[in-house]
């Protein structure tokens, strides 16, 4: 759907409601044109070439405001570049994401969780709610057992209790030594 640039949009003064109708008459005879071109250097993308192209005109309409008398005839050769750079803004902009995706992503030689870790949540997952969030507080999240009472709501002796019952129902649910899996459990966050 086409927009349209509204001639009084929170000014006032003669001038500024001088420079809204000055944007507003370029606009409607340059956006077709100028939305063409940002669909050409925007890959063939409609939307986004005429997205560019109300970018440029709301900058326009900024900078006349600004200083009325501020875009000089003919409109096209500043309203040309002006999109040129607005679309190489934009690539840039997404240059730099695919290659902060990359740095973040591309990098991992081994997933951030082994299988046995994996193995070691579903596990988790199926010990009573105040058993694993003892669990989780103390060997995911590094914490004390008084914080971890704090936590939970109940005191030290509680928690220990927690503990050594999870460690026994985990031994039986993964048939491992869970003492090894635990502390794998606390190093293994991505």
């Amino acid at each position: 759907m086409r927009q349209t640039i509204t001639p009084a949009f929170g000014a006032g003064s003669a001038a500024s409601e001088e420079a809204d109708a000055r944007v507003a008459r370029v606009y409607t005879m340059e956006l077709d044109r100028l939305a063409g071109l940002g669909r050409l250097l925007m890959g063939g993308d409609a939307a986004a070439g005429e997205d560019l192209a109300h970018e440029v005109f709301e900058d326009l309409l900024t900078r006349e405001r600004r200083d009325p008398g501020y875009l000089r005839e003919p409109a096209w050769p500043w309203l040309r570049t002006a999109l040129v750079h607005a679309a190489l803004d934009r690539k840039r902009q997404a240059l730099r994401e695919i290659k902060r995706m990359i740095r973040v992503y591309g990098d991992r030689q081994e997933p951030a969780w082994s299988d046995s870790t994996l193995d070691l949540a579903r596990a988790v997952n199926q010990l009573p709610k105040k058993m694993r969030a003892c669990v989780v507080l103390h060997y995911a999240q590094d914490m004390p057992l008084d914080q971890v009472g704090e936590a939970v709501g109940c005191g030290v002796r509680t928690v220990e209790t927690h503990l050594h019952r999870a460690r026994e129902r985990l031994a039986t649910l993964l048939g491992a030594d869970i003492d090894d899996q635990l502390s794998s459990f606390s190093q293994e966050r991505p």
